[in-house]
């Protein structure tokens, strides 16, 4: 029962927080009917917005929220997408903690979160080229399908590992 609270509550935080901060963003930046234009046109890409954080590198998070406003160049939407994605990727992992009723369900269920995340992106990926140019747009890339591919995995790996940390840091269980 621990690794089932430890996965509903991570993939609920991660996708509500996900789905606000993408909203703050286009409130801020571009405006809803850029939102809504891209839904309507490019529907797979409901994804990226739920569940996009997952492919962002830590060290892409700490450039947008920390490097580029220390060095005078902030750029607000960058910045408010930035936390978003370390505020979705690190209170999912801290509920899958708390929730889970060993170390293994609470790392289980943030495994779960990121893999589940990867694989709905990665759909998304093959099932649309207007997916692949925006993710390319963002993070500044110029790959092809599987150089992406193998970079979205690397992120994800990273992301579960580094993330994860703070799954079994939260733990209820300790070992004496």
């Amino acid at each position: 029962m621990g690794f089932g609270k430890a996965f509903l509550f991570s993939i609920l935080a991660f996708v509500g927080l996900n789905f606000i901060f993408t909203i703050i963003y286009y409130a801020i930046g571009p405006g809803f009917d850029s939102l809504f234009a891209t839904i309507q046109n490019h529907p797979l890409m409901i994804f990226y917005y739920l569940f996009g954080s997952i492919i962002s590198f830590p060290s892409v998070i700490f450039n947008w929220t920390i490097a580029q406003p220390f060095f005078g160049s902030l750029v607000l939407t960058d910045l408010i997408l930035g936390i978003g994605y370390l505020a979705a990727l690190i209170i999912a992992a801290i509920l899958a903690g708390k929730f889970g009723e060993s170390k293994g369900q609470c790392f289980g269920g943030w495994l779960l979160t990121a893999i589940i995340s990867t694989v709905l992106v990665i759909s998304g990926v093959f099932l649309s080229d207007f997916f692949k140019t925006e993710l390319n747009t963002v993070y500044g890339w110029a790959m092809t399908i599987d150089v992406l591919l193998i970079n979205i995995i690397i992120s994800c790996t990273i992301n579960i590992v580094f993330y994860g940390f703070f799954a079994v840091l939260v733990s209820k269980t300790e070992y004496y």
